[in-house]
């Protein structure tokens, strides 16, 4: 019973780690951010709970009409929206939220830009917003402990065995 249940903890931490390993760590080696969407305003392209990658290495002269870009307002808030307008020679864009009436009051600057959306998994940033609550991560490394409790008890009693 301990082997199987220590078979089923192992495949689940193996399986968790190279998640986040594809989600956060290769993604962002190309330059990609990974966001998760909380809102509506990019329904239906892009549904709440979608983790979107954006490319900050897109250049901003490189946007044009109908692109999904995100920028930064202030206080560290991003925003996910369609380009609807461009002007290249005041170097702003005017956006709106394809779930939205109007557009954007204001323009979008060059310098708040944050990256061009790349592509979108839908819904599994809701599986991301798990993670990152306090205590899925205690219990994670409760159990990867306790794994690792379980094979030094393993080896031990094994290594015991060969010397009497």
């Amino acid at each position: 019973m301990i082997k199987a249940t220590e078979r089923i903890l192992r495949f689940f931490l193996t399986a968790v780690g190279m998640a986040g390993f594809c989600l956060f760590l290769l993604p962002q080696t190309a330059g990609c951010t990974p966001r998760v969407v909380i809102s509506g305003s990019m329904e239906p392209a892009v549904p709440v709970g979608s983790i979107v990658y954006t490319n900050r290495w897109i250049k901003q002269e490189n946007i044009k009409e109908g692109d999904i870009i995100a920028y930064g307002l202030s206080g560290g808030v991003s925003v996910l929206h369609r380009v609807v307008e461009t002007d290249k020679n005041s170097r702003i864009w005017r956006t709106k939220g394809d779930a939205n009436e109007v557009s954007d009051p204001g323009a979008v600057s060059y310098e708040q830009y944050l990256g061009k959306m790349i592509f979108s998994l839908p819904y599994v940033g809701y599986l991301i917003s798990v993670f990152k609550r306090r205590s899925i991560w205690l219990g994670t490394i409760a159990v990867g402990i306790l794994l690792i409790i379980l094979q030094q008890k393993k080896t031990w009693k094994s290594g015991k065995e060969k010397t009497v």
